[in-house]
């Protein structure tokens, strides 16, 4: 009988992959390495991708949507969080144990060699939390202040998350205080300096919270489907 797809190895298949390839880099990780790391013949690989460029898109979604999974558990265990900022630092938070994730955010070249000239797609610019529209989105809703320009804010909080998730390359991970800490700091801080001066609206702040995060789960769903389309 001829092998067919079938979403548990698929499963299996990005799990091995996501491994490999934060372990040892896209460049140097070939199908046939994956495939013998998930425990598949290579041809059952092909069966569900017909290239790594492919396969390596689809655990780019596969990846977030670990990370999104991770951090509504993590808000769903701390309701208390209302400010925009204190989920910003748990995005940062889920993203640093993400090595993938983390080299994608980064552009790590280390990690994604051949793939990082690729890295402007939709599927991975949409990830950015913070960018212009969504920046525009909340000073609407009176969460972040509008006397700076959305711009600014966007590229600001840009320079932070980029920051965050390099400083291991400037400091050493045995010199630096721990990531909770100094996520919940920072969350405390730009809600310091980006609320608006009437302290803005904590209910808009919680819709817009629960908005964002509802409408990422369907854009990936989507993404995962015209991928398993095309492949």
């Amino acid at each position: 009988m001829a092998d067919t797809p079938n979403p548990e190895r698929e499963i299996r298949i990005l799990e091995a992959a996501s491994k490999m390839i934060a372990h040892y880099g896209y460049d140097k990780t070939t199908m046939s390495d994956i495939a013998e790391a998930a425990g598949v013949s290579k041809g059952a690989l092909y069966l569900h991708w017909k290239s790594k460029d492919a396969l390596f898109e689809a655990l780019i979604l596969h990846e977030s949507g670990r990370v999104l999974d991770d951090l509504i558990q993590l808000i769903d265990t701390e309701p208390e969080l209302t400010s925009i900022f204190s989920i910003f630092g748990l995005a940062l938070k889920v993203t640093t144990r993400n090595p993938l994730m983390q080299a994608l955010v980064t552009k790590d070249s280390r990690v994604l060699g051949d793939y990082t000239r690729k890295l402007d797609s939709a599927f991975v610019a949409d990830a950015n939390l913070f960018r212009l529209e969504f920046v525009r989105h909340l000073q609407a809703a009176r969460v972040v202040r509008a006397d700076l320009s959305a711009e600014v804010i966007a590229h600001f909080m840009a320079i932070v998350r980029y920051g965050y998730l390099t400083i291991g390359e400037v400091v050493p991970v045995a010199q630096q205080p721990p990531l909770d800490e100094v996520s919940t700091a920072l969350a405390l801080l730009l809600d310091t300096a980006l609320r608006p001066a009437d302290g803005g609206d904590p209910e808009a702040a919680k819709q817009v919270i629960v908005q964002a995060l509802a409408n990422m789960r369907p854009m990936l769903e989507k993404m995962k489907t015209k991928g398993n389309r095309s492949s």
